[in-house]
Protein backbone atom coordinates (compact mmCIF):
# COMPACT_ATOMS: atom_id res chain seq x y z
CA UNK A 1 0.00 0.00 0.00
CA UNK A 2 2.72 2.45 0.96
CA UNK A 3 4.82 1.74 -2.48
CA UNK A 4 1.16 2.29 -4.35
CA UNK A 5 0.47 5.66 -2.62
CA UNK A 6 4.69 6.55 -3.09
CA UNK A 7 4.35 5.66 -6.99
CA UNK A 8 0.49 7.50 -7.19
CA UNK A 9 2.26 10.76 -5.23
CA UNK A 10 5.63 10.31 -7.57
CA UNK A 11 2.96 10.15 -11.09
CA UNK A 12 0.86 12.98 -10.08
CA UNK A 13 4.35 15.33 -9.05
CA UNK A 14 5.80 14.38 -12.34
CA UNK A 15 2.68 15.13 -14.00
CA UNK A 16 2.28 18.45 -12.53
CA UNK A 17 5.91 19.20 -12.98
CA UNK A 18 5.24 18.16 -16.74
CA UNK A 19 1.96 20.69 -16.91
CA UNK A 20 3.87 23.24 -15.63
CA UNK A 21 7.15 23.34 -17.06
CA UNK A 22 7.38 26.66 -15.69
CA UNK A 23 4.50 28.56 -17.80
CA UNK A 24 1.88 29.63 -15.83
CA UNK A 25 -0.32 29.36 -18.80
CA UNK A 26 0.53 25.89 -19.52
CA UNK A 27 -2.21 24.56 -17.20
CA UNK A 28 -4.65 26.21 -18.55
CA UNK A 29 -3.79 25.32 -21.89
CA UNK A 30 -3.69 21.79 -20.77
CA UNK A 31 -7.43 22.48 -19.01
CA UNK A 32 -8.76 23.97 -22.41
CA UNK A 33 -7.66 21.32 -24.54
CA UNK A 34 -8.98 18.35 -22.44
CA UNK A 35 -12.40 20.39 -22.28
CA UNK A 36 -12.34 20.56 -25.83
CA UNK A 37 -11.42 17.12 -26.20
CA UNK A 38 -14.69 16.25 -24.48
CA UNK A 39 -16.72 17.86 -26.73
CA UNK A 40 -15.45 15.97 -29.60
CA UNK A 41 -15.78 12.67 -27.66
CA UNK A 42 -19.64 13.89 -27.04
CA UNK A 43 -20.20 14.59 -30.13
CA UNK A 44 -19.29 11.26 -31.94
CA UNK A 45 -20.51 9.49 -28.21
CA UNK A 46 -24.29 11.81 -28.60
CA UNK A 47 -24.55 12.21 -31.60
CA UNK A 48 -23.96 8.82 -33.68
CA UNK A 49 -23.92 6.28 -31.26
CA UNK A 50 -26.80 7.42 -29.17
CA UNK A 51 -28.48 9.20 -32.02
CA UNK A 52 -29.07 12.60 -30.29
CA UNK A 53 -29.02 15.46 -32.85
CA UNK A 54 -29.57 17.82 -30.40
CA UNK A 55 -25.92 17.74 -29.16
CA UNK A 56 -25.33 19.64 -32.27
CA UNK A 57 -26.79 22.68 -30.56
CA UNK A 58 -24.66 21.97 -27.50
CA UNK A 59 -21.82 22.14 -28.90
CA UNK A 60 -21.01 23.58 -32.28
CA UNK A 61 -21.49 27.52 -32.86
CA UNK A 62 -24.73 28.42 -35.03
CA UNK A 63 -21.85 29.77 -37.94
CA UNK A 64 -20.09 26.44 -37.89
CA UNK A 65 -17.90 26.01 -41.22
CA UNK A 66 -16.82 22.34 -42.61
CA UNK A 67 -14.07 22.62 -45.11
CA UNK A 68 -14.44 26.05 -45.36
CA UNK A 69 -18.15 26.39 -45.85
CA UNK A 70 -20.17 27.75 -43.47
CA UNK A 71 -22.72 24.76 -42.93
CA UNK A 72 -24.18 25.46 -39.43
CA UNK A 73 -25.92 23.56 -36.88
CA UNK A 74 -28.92 23.24 -39.23
CA UNK A 75 -26.35 21.92 -41.91
CA UNK A 76 -24.60 19.43 -39.78
CA UNK A 77 -27.92 17.86 -38.31
CA UNK A 78 -28.52 17.25 -41.81
CA UNK A 79 -25.19 15.76 -42.29
CA UNK A 80 -25.79 13.50 -39.42
CA UNK A 81 -29.32 12.52 -40.30
CA UNK A 82 -27.98 11.41 -43.88
CA UNK A 83 -26.01 8.86 -42.12
CA UNK A 84 -28.22 7.80 -39.41
CA UNK A 85 -30.77 7.21 -41.84
CA UNK A 86 -29.04 5.37 -43.80
CA UNK A 87 -26.78 3.10 -41.78
CA UNK A 88 -29.62 2.94 -38.84
CA UNK A 89 -26.85 1.03 -36.91
CA UNK A 90 -23.83 3.40 -37.56
CA UNK A 91 -21.66 2.96 -34.83
CA UNK A 92 -18.41 5.31 -34.88
CA UNK A 93 -15.25 4.85 -32.70
CA UNK A 94 -12.69 6.65 -31.88
CA UNK A 95 -9.53 5.31 -32.98
CA UNK A 96 -7.34 8.08 -31.71
CA UNK A 97 -7.74 11.38 -30.42
CA UNK A 98 -5.33 14.79 -29.72
CA UNK A 99 -5.71 17.85 -28.71
CA UNK A 100 -3.74 21.12 -28.46
CA UNK A 101 -5.62 24.28 -27.20
CA UNK A 102 -8.06 24.50 -29.33
CA UNK A 103 -7.35 22.55 -31.97
CA UNK A 104 -8.67 18.62 -31.66
CA UNK A 105 -8.10 15.81 -34.16
CA UNK A 106 -9.71 12.72 -34.17
CA UNK A 107 -9.02 9.25 -36.47
CA UNK A 108 -12.10 7.29 -36.06
CA UNK A 109 -13.81 4.05 -37.67
CA UNK A 110 -17.32 3.94 -38.92
CA UNK A 111 -19.48 1.19 -39.51
CA UNK A 112 -22.99 0.23 -40.06
CA UNK A 113 -25.24 -1.27 -42.17
CA UNK A 114 -27.00 0.38 -45.92
CA UNK A 115 -30.75 -0.14 -44.39
CA UNK A 116 -31.98 3.01 -45.52
CA UNK A 117 -31.08 5.31 -48.59
CA UNK A 118 -27.89 7.20 -48.41
CA UNK A 119 -26.23 9.93 -51.16
CA UNK A 120 -29.01 8.79 -53.81
CA UNK A 121 -28.29 5.12 -53.59
CA UNK A 122 -31.62 3.03 -52.18
CA UNK A 123 -30.43 0.17 -49.42
CA UNK A 124 -28.54 -2.48 -50.09
CA UNK A 125 -28.22 -4.53 -46.57
CA UNK A 126 -24.79 -4.21 -47.08
CA UNK A 127 -22.27 -4.25 -43.96
CA UNK A 128 -20.06 -1.55 -44.16
CA UNK A 129 -17.04 -0.18 -42.64
CA UNK A 130 -14.82 3.67 -43.28
CA UNK A 131 -12.16 5.50 -41.72
CA UNK A 132 -12.13 9.53 -41.62
CA UNK A 133 -10.44 11.83 -39.76
CA UNK A 134 -11.47 15.36 -38.57
CA UNK A 135 -9.40 18.23 -37.24
CA UNK A 136 -12.00 20.86 -35.14
CA UNK A 137 -11.39 23.64 -33.77
CA UNK A 138 -13.11 25.33 -30.11
CA UNK A 139 -13.39 29.01 -29.12
CA UNK A 140 -15.54 30.37 -26.62
CA UNK A 141 -16.22 27.01 -25.86
CA UNK A 142 -18.39 25.76 -28.92
CA UNK A 143 -16.68 24.03 -32.10
CA UNK A 144 -16.94 26.79 -34.79
CA UNK A 145 -14.71 24.86 -38.00
CA UNK A 146 -13.91 21.80 -38.66
CA UNK A 147 -12.23 20.09 -41.47
CA UNK A 148 -13.69 16.40 -42.52
CA UNK A 149 -12.26 13.85 -44.55
CA UNK A 150 -13.77 10.49 -44.91
CA UNK A 151 -12.91 7.39 -47.62
CA UNK A 152 -16.27 8.60 -48.79
CA UNK A 153 -15.19 6.88 -52.23
CA UNK A 154 -14.62 3.66 -50.56
CA UNK A 155 -17.69 3.50 -48.31
CA UNK A 156 -19.57 4.18 -52.08
CA UNK A 157 -17.20 1.33 -53.44
CA UNK A 158 -18.82 -1.41 -50.72
CA UNK A 159 -22.46 -0.41 -51.47
CA UNK A 160 -21.75 -0.87 -55.14
CA UNK A 161 -20.98 2.49 -56.68
CA UNK A 162 -19.53 2.94 -59.94
CA UNK A 163 -18.71 6.13 -60.48
CA UNK A 164 -15.94 8.35 -57.89
CA UNK A 165 -18.80 10.63 -55.55
CA UNK A 166 -18.40 14.42 -55.78
CA UNK A 167 -18.42 15.50 -51.89
CA UNK A 168 -21.49 17.55 -50.41
CA UNK A 169 -20.99 19.48 -47.09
Amino acid sequence: MIKRTALTLLTLTLVGVTVDCGNPSSTTDVVSASRNEAFVRRWIDDGFNNRRLAVVDELFAEDFSVNGNVIGRHGLRQNMQRHLSGFPDLHVTIDDLVADGEKVAVWYTAEGTHDGPFEGMPATGRRVKWIGSDLFYVDSGKITRALFLSDLNGLLAQLGATRPYESRP
